[in-house]
């Protein structure tokens, strides 16, 4: 899954694109250890079904430089802003997963006239949510920067991840990877969740409420760090008129754990939009 780069901001962006630049685009947002390559089953799939694909490695993630500046949740916003911009994407449909879905559905809000349809996975932006035990720790200064550390290790991050999903393959480990190598790469992470304060989004039920597209909301059913209920919490709170779809036995990286159901209910979503 070769990767395109740009330039933004004077910072190299690292990309994936796929399909026909007169298809109608779609972004894919990965979420926290991830990368692009978190899609590289889902991209084939959204090809075929004739769109335009383009998935990128969000800033300090996979092989994309970092910014500058600190990289919180307003940053990565303003990233979706500058990367559609310059790809000259005016309107298009979204898929979500995780930290994208906490950035690209807040986003989504404030810019609902560009949003085509939404594919939501395992991520809210609910005020209910509370951290899971490793957020927490992240979220924690000194005590996140020692955890850091250790995850930097490269062979505890595979056997951890590999814990997480038993068929992740190497080319993508090693991507995801890459924000931990170093304390410095490690920072777009404790940046990113030390900035994550939910009162943000207690206002936005309401703008969720206005975006009236095709959505669909899919999740695994033993997710340990956002629980499925959350889907259903999503749906009532804020996109009553989403598709809610379970998947039995599977965790929280659905899209590399089963990729071909998460395929099943992406052509079932295009097949409507």
């Amino acid at each position: 899954m070769e990767k395109k780069n740009m330039i933004i901001n004077g910072k190299k962006l690292s990309y994936i694109e796929k399909g026909n630049v007169n298809d109608p685009p779609v972004l894919l947002l990965h979420g926290v250890p991830e990368s692009s390559l978190l899609w590289k089953e889902m991209i084939p799939c959204l090809v075929s079904c004739g769109f335009r694909t383009i998935a990128p490695d969000l800033p300090g993630f996979g092989q994309s430089e970092p910014f500058d500046e600190s990289s919180t949740w307003e940053r990565y916003e303003q990233f979706i802003s500058d990367f559609t911009r310059e790809l000259k994407l005016d309107k298009f449909h979204l898929i979500v997963h995780d930290w994208g879905g906490l950035i690209g559905l807040k986003w989504a809000c404030d810019h609902r006239e560009r949003i085509l349809s939404l594919f939501v996975s395992n991520t809210t932006i609910s005020g209910d949510y509370k951290w899971h035990s490793l957020a927490q720790i992240w979220r924690t200064p000194n005590v996140g920067e020692k955890i850091m550390k250790r995850m930097s290790d490269d062979s505890q991050f595979q056997t951890d991840m590999k814990n997480s999903i038993p068929n992740i393959v190497d080319e993508t480990l090693e991507d995801f990877y890459r924000v931990f190598r170093t304390p410095e790469s490690s920072k777009v992470i404790l940046d990113l969740y030390r900035s994550g304060n939910i009162e943000k989004v207690k206002s936005y039920n309401q703008k969720l409420n206005q975006i009236k597209i095709p959505v669909t909301i899919i999740w695994g059913e033993n997710d340990p760090y956002i629980p499925f209920e959350f889907a259903y919490k999503l749906q009532k709170e804020g996109l009553p008129h989403a598709q809610v779809h379970i998947i039995q036995n599977a965790g929280h990286f659905i899209q590399i754990e089963v990729p071909d159901k998460v395929n099943f209910y992406i052509q079932q979503h295009f097949k409507n939009v």
